[in-house]
């Protein structure tokens, strides 16, 4: 590893990869939190686009427009993020394609075409089954168009990153897609379900999570040279297994207790669940890191923007979909109870860690 150019090149994109997080943190938030009565459902926005009609059923034409700027931002993040990814020419497109254009159109596409079928059924249950055939579709285009247009064999970390991203999804994939067909539903749509603009930034951003997440791959599969497998890797491959392996105990673990009729009705406080409230979510964070240690290896330029990928991983799950939901949730239903106040109180939010306190109170 050249340690001064890694210096070099990550301080240049440094603050323009944390101006990204920010804004996509900031700007999401607020649309993705708008009152679901404030958004303009697909029947009234077709039938009646006046700005009288929006407010006399308690809708705003505002809000509309900012979730249509909220759509125009992920295609310019993905748009943006492809360019500066550059690496190889997609062959099968020409000459003027690059294989990360083509992984972020794809992205957007999967992502588009489960909308439809989504909205028009009112559903849910296969958007994160959905995330799992994106993230396929574009590690193994990126892996194979890759490979095919390289003049060297097989490299090492290429295939590394693809295996080890595949192995991610699938796993996440159909663990998520069987619980939501035990659940029956995800109450965290009802409310964008109804809305076509709404519904359809969820899915977007899907889009953009499954690009930017797996940026560094899609890179290290389309670069032009790779460098030999070093301690480096090594390092990224121990953290890596190291956050799989939580996750995927934390979500075993989840899925034993829920599975009791005696916890139902109750918090969890078992396992892992002991000392960290959502050490699933930990896992998660704590594998992209491992992945982009990995991939640093092959970055060169602009690629260091790729850095931005853990950090978005974060902001993702704690700021936006996964712990601010979920603790929002659990203080609604558990809120009143002096067990589960002194659970928050001595437990870590998202590291796992020991008790950060005495348990003053504890039911049976």
């Amino acid at each position: 590893l050249n340690t001064t150019r890694c210096n070099k090149h990550f301080i240049k994109f440094q603050g323009t990869g944390v101006f990204i997080i920010i804004f996509i943190k900031n700007y999401l938030l607020v649309i993705m939190s708008s009152n679901s009565r404030s958004i303009t459902p697909t029947s009234s926005f077709v039938s009646d686009t006046s700005s009288e009609t929006y407010e006399k059923k308690g809708q705003s034409v505002k809000n509309v427009v900012a979730q249509i700027l909220a759509l125009l931002v992920v295609f310019g993040l993905i748009g943006l993020l492809s360019y500066l990814g550059k690496g190889r020419l997609d062959t099968l497109l020409g000459d003027r394609i690059y294989i990360m254009n083509s992984v972020g159109v794809l992205s957007v596409a999967v992502n588009f075409i489960a909308f439809l079928f989504a909205f028009l059924f009112q559903t849910e249950k296969f958007y994160d089954f959905t995330g799992m055939i994106t993230y396929l579709t574009c590690v193994v285009y990126s892996f194979t168009l890759g490979y095919i247009t390289k003049e060297s064999d097989l490299q090492a970390r290429p295939l590394l990153v693809t295996i080890l991203v595949v192995v991610w999804s699938t796993r996440l994939g159909f663990f998520l897609f069987q619980r939501i067909l035990a659940d029956g539903k995800d109450d965290r749509f009802d409310s964008l379900k109804p809305y076509f603009i709404r519904f359809l930034l969820t899915w977007m951003v899907q889009a953009l999570w499954c690009f930017l997440t797996a940026y560094p791959v899609y890179i290290v599969n389309s670069t032009t040279t790779q460098e030999n497998l070093n301690v480096i890797d090594m390092i990224g491959l121990v953290v890596w297994i190291f956050g799989f392996l939580i996750e995927v105990v934390a979500d075993y673990q989840k899925k034993i207790w829920r599975g009791k009729s005696s916890n139902r009705g109750k918090f969890i406080e078992y396992g892992l669940w002991y000392y960290s409230r959502h050490p699933n979510y930990f896992g998660e964070i704590v594998l992209w890191i491992g992945m982009f240690v990995i991939c640093m290896n092959s970055f060169e330029g602009t690629q260091w923007i790729s850095a931005i990928s853990p950090v978005f991983v974060f902001c993702l799950i704690y700021f936006i979909s996964g712990v601010r939901l979920l603790e929002k949730k659990s203080d609604k239903k558990f809120g009143h109870l002096r067990d589960y106040q002194d659970y928050k109180r001595t437990t870590s939010v998202l590291v796992i860690l020991p008790k950060l306190g005495t348990r003053t109170h504890m039911d049976d």
